[in-house]
Protein backbone atom coordinates (compact mmCIF):
# COMPACT_ATOMS: atom_id res chain seq x y z
CA UNK A 1 0.00 0.00 0.00
CA UNK A 2 1.33 3.55 -1.05
CA UNK A 3 2.25 5.73 1.78
CA UNK A 4 -0.61 8.75 2.45
CA UNK A 5 -0.22 11.34 -0.66
CA UNK A 6 1.56 9.42 -2.99
CA UNK A 7 0.63 9.69 -6.54
CA UNK A 8 1.59 6.97 -9.15
CA UNK A 9 0.73 7.78 -13.21
CA UNK A 10 1.93 4.59 -15.42
CA UNK A 11 1.18 6.35 -19.09
CA UNK A 12 1.61 2.74 -20.57
CA UNK A 13 0.76 -0.25 -18.59
CA UNK A 14 3.29 -2.48 -18.28
CA UNK A 15 3.83 -6.38 -16.66
CA UNK A 16 6.07 -6.64 -13.65
CA UNK A 17 8.44 -8.59 -15.50
CA UNK A 18 12.26 -7.57 -16.11
CA UNK A 19 12.95 -5.08 -18.82
CA UNK A 20 16.34 -3.93 -19.01
CA UNK A 21 15.92 -1.14 -21.33
CA UNK A 22 14.20 0.65 -18.81
CA UNK A 23 15.59 3.77 -16.54
CA UNK A 24 14.00 4.84 -13.60
CA UNK A 25 15.48 8.48 -12.01
CA UNK A 26 14.78 9.71 -8.48
CA UNK A 27 14.80 12.66 -6.79
CA UNK A 28 15.33 11.95 -3.22
CA UNK A 29 14.79 15.45 -1.29
CA UNK A 30 13.70 16.35 2.54
CA UNK A 31 10.23 16.30 1.37
CA UNK A 32 9.42 14.73 -1.45
CA UNK A 33 10.36 11.40 -3.37
CA UNK A 34 9.81 11.73 -6.75
CA UNK A 35 10.08 9.83 -10.01
CA UNK A 36 10.43 8.90 -13.35
CA UNK A 37 10.16 5.79 -15.40
CA UNK A 38 11.53 6.10 -19.06
CA UNK A 39 12.46 3.88 -21.71
CA UNK A 40 16.04 3.82 -23.35
CA UNK A 41 15.21 6.61 -25.42
CA UNK A 42 14.02 9.03 -22.24
CA UNK A 43 10.62 8.72 -23.45
CA UNK A 44 8.81 9.33 -20.02
CA UNK A 45 6.53 6.00 -19.53
CA UNK A 46 5.18 7.17 -15.49
CA UNK A 47 5.55 9.39 -12.83
CA UNK A 48 5.24 8.92 -9.14
CA UNK A 49 5.68 10.94 -5.74
CA UNK A 50 5.54 9.87 -2.74
CA UNK A 51 6.43 11.56 0.68
CA UNK A 52 10.42 11.89 1.32
CA UNK A 53 12.15 8.58 3.22
CA UNK A 54 15.70 8.20 4.57
CA UNK A 55 17.81 7.03 1.79
CA UNK A 56 18.89 3.58 3.72
CA UNK A 57 15.07 3.18 3.27
CA UNK A 58 15.25 3.60 -0.88
CA UNK A 59 14.22 -0.60 -1.08
CA UNK A 60 11.03 -0.16 0.18
CA UNK A 61 10.16 2.91 -1.58
CA UNK A 62 11.43 1.13 -4.65
CA UNK A 63 8.95 -2.09 -3.84
CA UNK A 64 6.34 0.26 -3.49
CA UNK A 65 7.17 2.09 -6.55
CA UNK A 66 7.28 -1.38 -8.56
CA UNK A 67 3.92 -2.08 -7.74
CA UNK A 68 2.78 1.09 -8.92
CA UNK A 69 4.54 1.37 -11.86
CA UNK A 70 4.74 -2.38 -12.87
CA UNK A 71 8.58 -2.61 -13.63
CA UNK A 72 10.50 -5.41 -12.23
CA UNK A 73 14.46 -4.94 -13.27
CA UNK A 74 15.86 -2.02 -14.48
CA UNK A 75 18.20 -0.92 -16.88
CA UNK A 76 19.38 1.93 -14.90
CA UNK A 77 18.86 3.43 -11.49
CA UNK A 78 19.73 6.65 -10.72
CA UNK A 79 19.47 8.16 -7.37
CA UNK A 80 19.90 11.52 -6.38
CA UNK A 81 19.74 11.49 -2.63
CA UNK A 82 19.40 14.22 0.21
CA UNK A 83 22.89 13.78 2.37
CA UNK A 84 24.88 11.07 0.21
CA UNK A 85 28.01 13.17 -0.05
CA UNK A 86 30.45 10.55 1.66
CA UNK A 87 31.90 7.73 -0.87
CA UNK A 88 31.25 5.05 1.99
CA UNK A 89 27.00 6.07 2.25
CA UNK A 90 27.16 6.04 -1.57
CA UNK A 91 28.58 2.78 -1.63
CA UNK A 92 26.36 1.90 0.91
CA UNK A 93 23.58 2.47 -0.87
CA UNK A 94 24.75 1.14 -4.37
CA UNK A 95 25.18 -2.15 -2.49
CA UNK A 96 21.61 -2.28 -1.14
CA UNK A 97 20.03 -1.37 -4.51
CA UNK A 98 22.31 -3.40 -6.86
CA UNK A 99 19.89 -6.25 -7.20
CA UNK A 100 17.08 -3.59 -8.52
CA UNK A 101 19.05 -2.34 -11.95
CA UNK A 102 21.88 -3.53 -14.52
CA UNK A 103 23.45 -0.67 -13.16
CA UNK A 104 22.98 2.00 -10.26
CA UNK A 105 24.42 5.02 -10.31
CA UNK A 106 24.14 7.19 -7.12
CA UNK A 107 25.11 10.57 -6.31
CA UNK A 108 23.85 13.56 -3.94
CA UNK A 109 20.33 15.51 -4.59
CA UNK A 110 22.54 18.57 -5.43
CA UNK A 111 24.76 16.81 -8.08
CA UNK A 112 21.63 15.53 -9.39
CA UNK A 113 19.81 19.03 -9.85
CA UNK A 114 23.23 20.53 -11.28
CA UNK A 115 22.82 17.86 -13.86
CA UNK A 116 19.60 18.65 -14.23
CA UNK A 117 20.03 22.77 -14.59
CA UNK A 118 22.06 22.49 -17.34
CA UNK A 119 21.00 18.69 -18.87
CA UNK A 120 24.54 16.98 -18.06
CA UNK A 121 26.80 20.36 -19.40
CA UNK A 122 28.69 22.24 -17.59
CA UNK A 123 27.42 25.50 -15.21
CA UNK A 124 27.03 26.73 -11.49
CA UNK A 125 23.90 25.41 -9.99
CA UNK A 126 23.14 27.74 -6.31
CA UNK A 127 20.65 26.32 -4.15
CA UNK A 128 18.63 28.53 -1.68
CA UNK A 129 16.31 27.17 0.36
CA UNK A 130 16.14 26.11 3.93
CA UNK A 131 19.77 25.84 3.59
CA UNK A 132 22.58 26.93 0.86
CA UNK A 133 25.19 25.20 -1.46
CA UNK A 134 26.59 25.79 -4.91
CA UNK A 135 27.95 23.47 -6.99
CA UNK A 136 29.95 23.79 -10.50
CA UNK A 137 30.73 21.27 -13.07
CA UNK A 138 33.35 22.42 -15.62
CA UNK A 139 33.50 21.23 -19.18
CA UNK A 140 35.79 18.58 -18.06
CA UNK A 141 33.37 17.32 -15.57
CA UNK A 142 35.27 18.24 -12.77
CA UNK A 143 32.95 19.46 -9.93
CA UNK A 144 33.66 21.87 -7.03
CA UNK A 145 31.21 22.59 -3.72
CA UNK A 146 30.74 25.72 -1.90
CA UNK A 147 28.47 26.34 1.34
CA UNK A 148 26.26 23.82 2.35
CA UNK A 149 27.83 23.37 5.41
CA UNK A 150 24.13 23.67 7.50
CA UNK A 151 23.12 26.00 10.13
CA UNK A 152 25.75 25.92 12.45
CA UNK A 153 28.27 26.65 10.74
CA UNK A 154 27.40 28.17 7.53
CA UNK A 155 24.04 28.33 5.19
CA UNK A 156 24.81 32.08 4.45
CA UNK A 157 22.08 33.36 2.25
CA UNK A 158 19.45 30.97 2.68
CA UNK A 159 15.69 31.13 4.06
CA UNK A 160 17.28 30.29 7.41
CA UNK A 161 19.81 32.96 7.47
CA UNK A 162 17.17 35.38 6.27
CA UNK A 163 14.28 34.28 8.77
CA UNK A 164 17.74 34.50 11.65
CA UNK A 165 18.49 38.38 10.68
CA UNK A 166 15.00 39.32 10.55
CA UNK A 167 14.22 38.09 14.36
CA UNK A 168 17.83 39.87 15.77
CA UNK A 169 16.51 42.77 14.66
CA UNK A 170 13.91 44.86 17.27
CA UNK A 171 12.03 46.81 14.36
CA UNK A 172 11.40 43.81 12.33
CA UNK A 173 10.54 41.42 14.65
CA UNK A 174 7.63 43.92 15.63
CA UNK A 175 6.88 44.59 12.37
CA UNK A 176 6.70 40.22 11.50
CA UNK A 177 5.16 39.69 14.87
CA UNK A 178 8.03 37.52 15.89
CA UNK A 179 8.83 35.66 18.84
CA UNK A 180 12.13 34.39 19.14
CA UNK A 181 11.23 31.60 21.92
CA UNK A 182 9.11 30.38 20.01
CA UNK A 183 11.21 30.19 17.08
CA UNK A 184 14.27 28.95 19.14
CA UNK A 185 12.42 26.52 21.16
CA UNK A 186 10.06 24.78 18.83
CA UNK A 187 9.90 21.38 17.76
CA UNK A 188 11.74 22.56 14.41
CA UNK A 189 13.59 25.52 15.37
CA UNK A 190 15.37 25.82 11.46
CA UNK A 191 12.30 25.00 9.63
CA UNK A 192 10.39 27.56 11.90
CA UNK A 193 13.33 30.33 11.78
CA UNK A 194 13.29 29.23 7.76
CA UNK A 195 9.30 30.16 7.47
CA UNK A 196 10.22 33.65 8.50
CA UNK A 197 12.35 34.08 4.93
CA UNK A 198 9.11 34.82 3.01
CA UNK A 199 7.60 37.76 5.02
CA UNK A 200 10.88 39.37 5.34
CA UNK A 201 10.97 38.72 1.05
CA UNK A 202 7.47 40.33 0.29
CA UNK A 203 8.20 43.26 3.41
CA UNK A 204 11.30 44.06 1.22
CA UNK A 205 9.18 45.73 -0.88
CA UNK A 206 8.46 48.66 1.23
CA UNK A 207 10.78 48.21 4.42
CA UNK A 208 14.50 49.02 4.20
CA UNK A 209 15.76 46.74 6.52
CA UNK A 210 13.97 43.65 5.22
CA UNK A 211 15.42 45.39 2.20
CA UNK A 212 19.27 44.88 3.52
CA UNK A 213 18.64 41.58 4.65
CA UNK A 214 17.53 40.59 1.32
CA UNK A 215 20.40 42.19 -0.66
CA UNK A 216 22.70 40.56 1.94
CA UNK A 217 21.35 37.04 1.33
CA UNK A 218 21.96 37.58 -2.53
CA UNK A 219 25.42 38.73 -2.13
CA UNK A 220 26.40 35.53 0.07
CA UNK A 221 24.90 33.61 -2.58
CA UNK A 222 26.72 35.15 -5.38
CA UNK A 223 30.15 34.77 -3.46
CA UNK A 224 29.29 30.74 -3.21
CA UNK A 225 28.87 30.73 -6.58
CA UNK A 226 32.17 32.68 -7.50
CA UNK A 227 33.82 29.97 -4.66
CA UNK A 228 32.32 27.03 -6.60
CA UNK A 229 33.19 27.94 -9.60
CA UNK A 230 37.59 29.26 -9.12
CA UNK A 231 39.92 27.61 -10.81
CA UNK A 232 37.43 25.57 -13.16
CA UNK A 233 37.07 25.89 -17.04
CA UNK A 234 33.54 26.80 -18.70
CA UNK A 235 35.10 27.22 -21.98
CA UNK A 236 33.47 30.92 -22.33
CA UNK A 237 30.21 32.35 -21.38
CA UNK A 238 29.52 30.89 -17.59
CA UNK A 239 26.05 29.80 -16.89
CA UNK A 240 24.60 29.76 -13.34
CA UNK A 241 21.09 28.23 -12.32
CA UNK A 242 18.95 27.76 -9.55
CA UNK A 243 17.03 25.79 -7.06
CA UNK A 244 15.36 26.38 -3.87
CA UNK A 245 12.39 28.26 -2.22
CA UNK A 246 13.80 31.65 -1.92
CA UNK A 247 14.67 31.69 -6.23
CA UNK A 248 10.88 32.09 -6.44
CA UNK A 249 10.42 35.61 -5.44
CA UNK A 250 10.83 37.58 -8.70
CA UNK A 251 12.75 40.43 -7.07
CA UNK A 252 15.08 38.61 -5.04
CA UNK A 253 16.15 36.67 -8.28
CA UNK A 254 16.72 39.72 -10.26
CA UNK A 255 18.62 41.06 -7.51
CA UNK A 256 21.15 37.83 -7.21
CA UNK A 257 21.78 37.78 -10.99
CA UNK A 258 23.09 41.30 -10.47
CA UNK A 259 25.06 40.86 -8.07
CA UNK A 260 26.35 37.31 -9.97
CA UNK A 261 26.98 39.66 -13.00
CA UNK A 262 29.46 41.95 -10.17
CA UNK A 263 31.20 38.74 -9.28
CA UNK A 264 31.33 36.60 -12.19
CA UNK A 265 32.10 38.60 -15.58
CA UNK A 266 30.73 36.93 -18.26
CA UNK A 267 27.65 35.35 -16.21
CA UNK A 268 24.26 34.54 -17.51
CA UNK A 269 21.91 33.80 -14.96
CA UNK A 270 19.15 30.62 -16.54
CA UNK A 271 16.48 28.50 -15.61
CA UNK A 272 16.15 25.02 -15.16
CA UNK A 273 16.49 22.85 -17.81
CA UNK A 274 14.93 19.93 -16.45
CA UNK A 275 13.01 18.20 -13.07
CA UNK A 276 15.59 16.14 -11.50
CA UNK A 277 13.90 13.36 -11.94
CA UNK A 278 13.34 13.30 -15.28
CA UNK A 279 17.19 14.07 -15.42
CA UNK A 280 18.26 11.30 -13.64
CA UNK A 281 15.98 8.76 -15.82
CA UNK A 282 16.91 10.85 -19.26
CA UNK A 283 20.67 11.79 -19.15
CA UNK A 284 24.18 10.47 -19.31
CA UNK A 285 26.44 12.52 -17.28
Amino acid sequence: MMEPHASLSPKHPMRATAMPSLRLGIDLGGTWLRAVLADAHGRVLGRSRMPAVDWRRLPDALRRLRRGLGFHRLGLLTVGSKGLWSKADRSQARKALATWARRVRVVSDVELAQAAAFAGGAGILVVAGTGSIALARDRRGRIRRAGGWGPLLGDQGSAFWIGRCAAQDQGLRRKLGLDPLKLAHGANPVRAVAGVAPKVLRLAKTDVRARRIRDAATRHLADLAAEAGRGLDFGGPLPVSWRGGLFQDRDFRARFARELRRRLRGSELIPPRLPAELAAAALEW
